[in-house]
């Protein structure tokens, strides 16, 4: 009777010390969501010679001189230069007037270097299609913005010397689009309570542990 009676509050304590530990995982904030907004004019399109494009029909619609964005968000926040590799990023390239896009990004890095008083971007992001991002397969982007702007909105970008600004080539190489970059826009999000764990799983261990109460209530030995 002893040790049943031990299990039955070690049971419940371990049950409770469960549910307190969900409890505290449902304050834990969740990291920013950050985004960099880039706009720009695209100055070749596959209407200039190159495709036409097989992966992603739609850049075919693409013409010079239509204004292009690209969103990026990512966990995180650019704080100070250096080299990021953005898990749990999303990453969309779009032509409102074309109706074209692309988001069939499987990896993004971005190196952020201090130049004098500008901070200058090299964004690359590989395409989950093609034979590898090496082949021809990628989204670069490489401008410049003054240090100080690094989480303004609307900041007139600047070109990096003897860099393409934008390029977007696919099918191996064989279609490419380019591109200026004219604005660069940094969003900060705000960390965001994750109680998704607690919510859904606490009710039920809650029942349990008071299940268990019932069918073993403590009793204190005479």
């Amino acid at each position: 009777m002893f040790q049943l009676q031990l299990f039955s509050r070690i049971t419940s304590a371990t049950w409770l010390g469960m549910i307190a530990l969900l409890l505290g995982m449902a304050c834990v904030p969740a990291l920013h969501a950050d985004t960099v907004t880039i706009d720009g004019t695209i100055n070749q399109s596959t209407q200039d010679g190159t495709g036409p494009a097989t992966n992603n029909p739609s850049l075919n619609d693409i013409l010079h001189g239509a204004s292009y964005t690209v969103d990026l968000s990512f966990a995180g926040s650019i704080a100070s230069p250096g080299i990021y590799d953005l898990a749990g990023f999303s990453l969309l390239f779009s032509v409102p007037a074309a109706g074209a896009i692309e988001k069939s990004f499987d990896s993004v890095s971005m190196t952020v270097a201090k130049s004098g008083n500008f901070a200058r971007f090299s964004v690359v992001a590989c395409l989950a299609t093609g034979s590898g991002c090496n082949q021809g397969n990628q989204l670069d982007l490489n401008f410049m913005i003054p240090s100080v702007d690094l989480h303004s909105q609307n900041v007139a970008a600047q070109v990096v010397a003897d860099i393409l600004p934008l390029a977007l080539m696919e099918d191996d190489g064989n279609t490419k689009i380019l591109g200026s970059v004219a604005t660069y826009s940094y969003t900060s999000g705000s960390p965001v309570p994750e109680p998704s764990a607690f919510v859904v799983v606490a009710p039920g261990l809650i029942a349990i542990a008071l299940k268990r109460r019932s069918k073993h209530p403590f009793r204190q030995q005479s």
